[in-house]
């Protein structure tokens, strides 16, 4: 019996582009995606050789623990390309918000799809987890590297490291509620017009050729999602303003929202904030 414990952590959109619907009824998009230093999920990885079967338990009440949970997908689908077979008890503890536009459950299939292939000696070739990351969830490809910010295209499978982007500080405010990817996806099948259109800027590569400052690169945050979001959660408006007004350099939603986050020159303001927004919005 072996045990792996890691840490998943959340992702957050910097920029959020969704620029066609493919023939496989996915989307194509274009992104900058970072992952957060302080805000992610514990997890216990258990292999049982003298079983089969997975079993996942997590704090989180609302989380599914069956077939419903990627971490289950992910392990199956790995048992189905490699070959192999092994029993699992998977065990989160959750710290990241689900259906926030946060990626955890993502975070959480990446997880245990690098464990699964660390404990049978790397038989997968990185190449081949991104195939298999995909088949399961177009977010799960950007948490198997190491790299913390990464350019994000097609339907999430292509990637590219991003050298030397600055550390960010973030402030993060989850409002009560959620945004289910089908409904985000499907409102914005409506109501985006210009989704496909060929002069469209690529927001994301300005971002990616204009950080030299933290104040350049923040005037280039940009979410597709804002259009629905909004609408859904019309205080992500009031958090948006909140957020500059007290000091972000710029804000935006992650994802398909509805966490809202600020960008701050240093940890020292973001704290500040923190603790005005939290007498005014206690319960988020």
């Amino acid at each position: 019996m072996k045990k792996i414990k890691t840490i998943s952590p959340a992702k957050i959109n910097l920029t959020l582009e969704i620029i066609e619907k493919m023939s496989s009824g996915f989307h194509g998009l274009r992104s900058v995606m970072v992952k957060t230093e302080n805000l992610f999920d514990e997890m216990e990885i258990i292999f049982d050789e003298k079983k089969d079967s997975i079993k996942i338990s997590c704090d989180d009440k609302s989380i599914p623990t069956d077939e419903k949970n990627i971490c289950w997908k992910i392990a199956q689908k790995f048992f189905e390309v490699s070959g192999k077979k092994v029993g699992l008890e998977i065990k989160i503890k959750k710290r990241i918000p689900a259906l926030a536009g946060l990626g955890g459950g993502s975070s959480n299939g990446a997880s245990v799809l690098l464990a699964l292939n660390e404990y049978f000696d790397n038989i997968l070739s990185f190449k081949k987890m991104i195939e298999v990351a995909t088949e399961v969830g177009k977010d799960i490809p950007f948490f198997l590297l190491k790299e913390n910010c990464v350019y994000v295209s097609e339907a999430g499978e292509k990637l590219k490291p991003i050298a030397n982007f600055p550390n960010l500080n973030f402030l993060l405010i989850k409002p009560k509620g959620e945004i289910g990817t089908g409904w985000a996806y499907s409102e914005l099948d409506k109501r985006m017009w210009f989704m496909d259109n060929d002069k469209r800027k690529n927001i994301s590569q300005k971002m990616i050729v204009d950080f030299s400052s933290l104040r350049r690169m923040s005037n280039w945050l940009y979410n597709d999602f804002e259009i629905v979001a909004e609408e859904k959660f019309s205080i992500i408006k009031e958090l948006k303003n909140c957020l500059i007004s007290f000091g972000a350099l710029s804000a935006s939603i992650t994802g398909k929202g509805p966490t809202t986050f600020g960008i701050f020159k240093t940890e020292k303001e973001a704290l500040k904030v923190k603790e005005i927004l939290k007498k005014k919005y206690p319960k988020f």
